[in-house]
């Protein structure tokens, strides 16, 4: 452990260093300026192990304004406590001093009992100060190899012949609840889901993996959308439904693509509405059909039927998506820029123009983009 001292040589300076001595403190670095005491820092390896720093100033009026600024200059600088030796206590100047980051004051002439007790107070609040800061160190590891977990069970892009899928995700500030999957059922059914689980965090991420984790076989073996639509109510209802748990809920969007029979199967479950665009143009909403999941543990569940020919491109996200417009509202022509591109690169073309990977949001963006071309229809 060790303290700085800041201030001019003096009676003062060397009253302090020995009231160090008289607690315990022997590591004491003494500087004339502030320039002086931050560039025999930058050289050393006293910054990691300094817990106190003490101005030693006298201030009146005339002179507050600087030793604020050199108070914003160590704040910035470092991150301990920094108390103000000095002599004069008028309160207008007192709380300037405390507006520029300064700890406490050690009042002259020194008291040593007042002394020694301010010291126990900073450096008390130093090492709790200290320990939080490790603890939210860990946190933020931990968070960072979730969110990796979590983008690692994203499905990777699907290219097959008539059918090509590709998703864009953006981590939030926090951990999120969104998620996409596909699986190709056999040679002409291919299913592709989305959803999202209403709220923030760790309580959110941990909904989605729980799920995750059921999809597969959930979705291979039942496939039909209304099938599978309630059987994954009935899982989030169960498994969220405990009394002493707040109703975890989700909105998702479940889509069958069978090519042999060029049909398009959806289920929307209080999910934001897709967007399926034409070869000439021509766009088909896939609004909510179906209640959110996990409210009640059996709902009505309505599936649509679309009829494809030739080439169309469907388009989804999630709701983190309204953020990028000022009128919290997505429509098709937010889309139509990109529906003639390639798959993957009107996703980067997308992600480019919002800047998305540049940003911190208060919500996960997720997008989906699914190219089908049925040859002969």
């Amino acid at each position: 452990m060790s303290v700085l001292i800041i201030g001019s040589v003096s009676n003062d300076v060397l009253r302090l260093q020995k009231y160090f001595h008289r607690i315990s403190i022997p590591n004491i670095h003494c500087f004339s300026t502030t320039e002086a005491a931050m560039n025999y820092l930058v050289d050393s390896a006293l910054k990691d192990e300094l817990e106190l720093i003490v101005l030693d100033t006298k201030m009146t009026l005339s002179n507050c304004e600087e030793i604020c600024q050199h108070i914003h200059v160590l704040k910035n600088w470092i991150d301990v406590p920094i108390l103000l030796s000095t002599t004069y206590e008028k309160n207008i100047t007192i709380d300037r001093v405390f507006e520029a980051g300064i700890f406490d004051f050690i009042l002259k002439p020194f008291d040593f009992t007042h002394f020694k007790t301010r010291i126990q107070v900073a450096l008390k609040y130093q090492r709790e100060a200290k320990l939080r800061k490790q603890q939210e160190s860990m946190i933020q590891k931990d968070l960072f190899v979730a969110k990796k977990f979590q983008k690692n069970a994203l499905s990777p892009p699907l290219n097959l012949e008539q059918i090509q899928v590709d998703g864009l995700y953006v981590t939030s500030n926090t951990l999120g609840g969104d998620m996409y999957c596909w699986f190709r059922i056999n040679d002409h059914l291919t299913a592709i889901l989305l959803y999202d689980a209403m709220g923030h965090g760790i309580a959110a991420s941990l909904v989605t993996m729980s799920i995750r984790s059921l999809l597969k076989g959930m979705i291979t073996k039942l496939i039909d959308p209304v099938a599978v639509i309630q059987e994954l109510n009935r899982q989030i209802y169960e498994l969220f439904s405990d009394e002493d748990m707040d109703r975890f809920l989700m909105t998702a969007i479940y889509i069958l693509l069978d090519t042999k029979n060029g049909t398009l199967h959806y289920v929307n479950a209080a999910h934001p509405s897709g967007f399926l665009f034409g070869k000439f143009g021509e766009t088909v909403f896939l609004p909510a059909n179906t209640p959110i999941l996990g409210l009640f543990p059996t709902i009505q569940i309505n599936k649509k039927t679309i009829p494809l020919s030739g080439w169309h491109r469907i388009i989804l996200y999630t709701d983190g998506l309204l953020t990028l417009n000022e009128q919290n509202s997505i429509d098709m022509d937010f889309f139509y820029a990109y529906a003639s591109q390639d798959n993957s690169y009107a996703l980067q073309k997308f992600s480019q123009k919002y800047n998305l990977f540049d940003n911190d949001y208060s919500d996960d963006i997720t997008v989906v983009s699914i190219t089908i071309t049925l040859k002969g229809r």
